[in-house]
């Protein structure tokens, strides 16, 4: 059939409502019949079985589909073409991952700038993330995926004790992890003890977050045979790394160190990444990154490098250093102290820098924290993707049930006579908020930073159960006087602040 003719059909179809005929229909077809046009309308079947047969509970089976789909196809259409963007908006917004769905939706409105089903949408999704309170937050997630893997942990060690094919282990393993994370990084593997489940963040410090919240609710029974560890752990110096069709020991690598404070750069020479890194840079790199975790361990490469860099040209003598001896000097210089290599301790550490503030006009809106001076954070770069307008690390959060947000209040009230003690009383209410939201919401968020402002006082966090937390701010809001207003708003520029008390406007 012609593809025209194809088209009528399935119009004819989804007139008279039959979409599983429409399923059924485009799956018979031969592949040379499912053109990019065609799995579009699959895809849009997909979703529209996903709602109508099961409207209080979407089949994300379906959706995911949808999705999958979509992807394969996506490069074929123009960029802004409206059905592919509302369609895949559709299923994103279904599965709860909404950021990623507003995206397409705003994507599909410019196509059709008028298209009222669009517009309603991008509402929506803009109430959600305002409010981002999940069909399943990320405790829930812990709490059901836990439940998942120590109902299928003995399948995988037998997987592993009898030497399954690899894709089959790390497949079940992956879909075992699925009920928690959206997507996530890991390594599985005996040790002669006990099995260990290694957890990469990807030098994604937000991840780490997420997957120490994870480990510290793992179940007895499940850690009596199993590890849980964050990070890769530093491979044995005789170990190899195949990669880009060549292998790569340890012993091939030598490095030059260029410390600052408690950071550095590292720089690295290796023969065998010299054609590589003349085509493709960015590979040798990744290459090279891969091996310095193999070197360190993922934790201490997160934490103490800084940047890395490669260069064509063989070291000095004087200044090269074998990449084998890198993690004895590192310790030296960084590993005062016994928990130096630590995920734990490296979650506590804090990046402080200060900013110019934007100072507002009269009739200017003042977009939160653009006041601010002074900041610190143990995830800056979800800060700087605020304040550029960037939603990657905003959206994983929202797909993985959390809820990535700030608290702030006015600080003009805290000025006195001689404004001697001015700031220290502002940092001693953030205080005290952050204690009674920490024994109040118990386990439900951590704290991850914050700023000072010429107008607001910031406090910031990531929270694994957004009610919770909010309830326990209003809470607290209300039971003081200090300040005659409060505000949450989500790590996103896009959406409103919610009010959490507010005593001028009553």
């Amino acid at each position: 059939m012609t593809q025209e003719a194809i088209l009528r059909k399935i119009e004819e179809l989804n007139e008279a409502d039959n979409t599983r005929e429409i399923v059924e229909f485009i799956e018979s077809l031969s592949d040379g019949e499912k053109t990019p046009v065609v799995l579009c309308e699959l895809a849009r079947a997909y979703n529209n079985l996903a709602a109508f047969e099961n409207p209080n509970n979407t089949d994300t089976e379906l959706l995911k589909k949808s999705v999958s789909i979509m992807e394969s196809i996506e490069n074929q259409f123009p960029e802004n073409n409206h059905l592919l963007n509302y369609r895949m908006g559709y299923a994103l917004f279904y599965l709860d991952r909404v950021g990623e769905a507003l995206e397409r939706f705003q994507t599909a409105l410019i196509q059709r700038p008028d298209d009222a089903d669009t517009k309603e949408f991008i509402k929506r999704c803009l109430d959600r993330l305002t409010l981002p309170v999940f069909d399943k937050n990320f405790s829930q997630r812990v709490n059901d995926g836990w439940k998942k893997f120590a109902a299928g942990e003995e399948k995988l060690r037998r997987l592993i004790s009898e030497n399954a094919d690899s894709d089959e282990i790390t497949g079940y393993c992956h879909e075992l992890l699925s009920e928690t994370f959206t997507d996530c990084c890991f390594e599985i593997g005996f040790n002669g003890e006990k099995y260990d489940l290694i957890l990469s963040p990807e030098e994604d410090k937000y991840m780490l977050y997420l997957f120490d919240k994870f480990k510290r609710h793992a179940s007895e029974s499940v850690k009596e045979h199993w590890n849980i560890i964050l990070g890769r752990q530093p491979s044995n110096k005789n170990s190899e790394l195949a990669f880009d069709g060549k292998k790569f020991s340890l012993s091939d690598v030598s490095v030059r160190i260029e410390q600052e404070d408690r950071n550095c750069t590292v720089i690295g020479y290796c023969e065998k990444l010299t054609d590589l890194f003349n085509v493709n840079k960015n590979k040798a790199l990744w290459c090279f990154d891969l091996l310095l975790d193999m070197t360190l361990g993922e934790i201490v490469n997160m934490r103490y490098v800084d940047s890395i860099d490669l260069t064509d040209k063989p070291f000095d003598s004087d200044d090269a250093i074998p990449l084998v001896r890198l993690r004895d000097i590192m310790k030296e210089r960084f590993g005062e102290n016994e928990d130096w290599d630590s995920a734990e301790r490296f979650l506590d550490t804090i990046t402080e820098y200060e900013l110019k503030p934007h100072e507002f006009a009269e009739d200017e809106y003042p977009t939160p924290r653009l006041d601010a001076f002074y900041f610190f954070s143990s995830i800056p770069l979800l800060m700087f993707e605020y304040m550029n307008n960037d939603h990657y690390t905003i959206n994983k959060a929202d797909n993985d049930g959390v809820a990535a947000g700030f608290l702030f209040f006015p600080v003009h009230v805290f000025e006195d006579d001689e404004n001697a003690n001015r700031g220290k009383k502002i940092l001693d209410f953030r205080e005290e908020l952050q204690r009674y939201i920490e024994n109040k919401a118990g386990d439900s968020c951590v704290f991850i930073g914050g700023a000072f402002g010429l107008d607001n006082c910031y406090l910031d966090f990531l929270a694994w159960d957004i009610r919770k937390v909010l309830n326990a701010a209003v809470d607290f809001f209300a039971a003081q006087n200090t300040v005659p207003w409060a505000f949450y708003q989500s790590y996103r520029t896009d959406v409103q602040v919610l009010s959490l008390m507010d005593r001028e406007e009553e």
